[in-house]
Order: C-alpha cells, then sequence, then structure tokens
C-alpha cells in the first residue's frame, strides 16, 4: 500500500512536470513567433521604403530625360542635354537597383516558418515522451 502511495505521488509529480514544461513551451513558442513575426513586418516596411525610393529616383529619371530632350530641342549644341542624358541614365540605373532590391524583399512570407517547424518538433517529442 505504500508503495501505491509511492508511485501515485510520482505519478502525480511528473504529470505537473509535462504540465509545467508544456506551458513554458508554449510561451517560448509565442515569445519567438512574436519576434519572427516582426522581424517579417520589418523586412516588409524596408520593402516599401526601397520601392518608394525607387518610384521617386524614377520620377527625377524622367524629369532629367525630359529637360535633356527640352535641352536638345532648344539648343543644337551637345554639352546641355548629353549631360542631361547622363544624370537621367546614372539615376534609371540607381533606380532599378532600389526597385529590384524593393521587390526581393517583398516576396519574403510573413509565416513564422521557423516557429512552425519548432512546434511541430515539440509536438512529435511530447507524443515520443508519452508513449
Amino acid at each position: 500500500m505504500a508503495l501505491e502511495r509511492v508511485k501515485d505521488a510520482a505519478l502525480a509529480h511528473a504529470v505537473s512536470d509535462v504540465v509545467s514544461d508544456l506551458a513554458d513551451l508554449v510561451q517560448k513558442e509565442l515569445r519567438l513567433a512574436r519576434a519572427e513575426i516582426s522581424d517579417k513586418i520589418a523586412t516588409k516596411l524596408q520593402a516599401g521604403i526601397w520601392m518608394s525610393a525607387a518610384g521617386v529616383l524614377a520620377l527625377i529619371a524622367i524629369l532629367f530625360g525630359l529637360q535633356a530632350v527640352v535641352f536638345g530641342i532648344a539648343s543644337y549644341g551637345i554639352a546641355m542635354h548629353w549631360a542631361c542624358l547622363i544624370v537621367a541614365g546614372a539615376l534609371a540605373a540607381i533606380a532599378g537597383i532600389a526597385f529590384l532590391k524593393g521587390r526581393s524583399d517583398a516576396q519574403e512570407e510573413l509565416t513564422p516558418d521557423r516557429t512552425i517547424r519548432q512546434v511541430k518538433r515539440d509536438i512529435s517529442t511530447v507524443k515520443e515522451q508519452l508513449t
């Protein structure tokens, strides 16, 4: 009879430990998910900033291109409009690079992949320990 009480106490203690560890694990997984989602949102925000910069630079490139056309029509000399076209070409190249950077950052998904994998591993570990 005393042996049964010891077994019951050990079982209750083990169940209590499992529940406590599970609660701690859930809290840690939630913190990980929050951190991962906030990191991905920051990446999306940066992507928006890069794409906005690309739009502004593209607008400036168009303005310089139009300015070059105006100078080309107004003056048949080479210096003014060629200078404007060179600047417009450089700004267009920078705008293209900024757009590509923003687009590649924007394609990242917001799903917390690491957290999902970790939770799946935790579930399989708990299943193994319970059987």
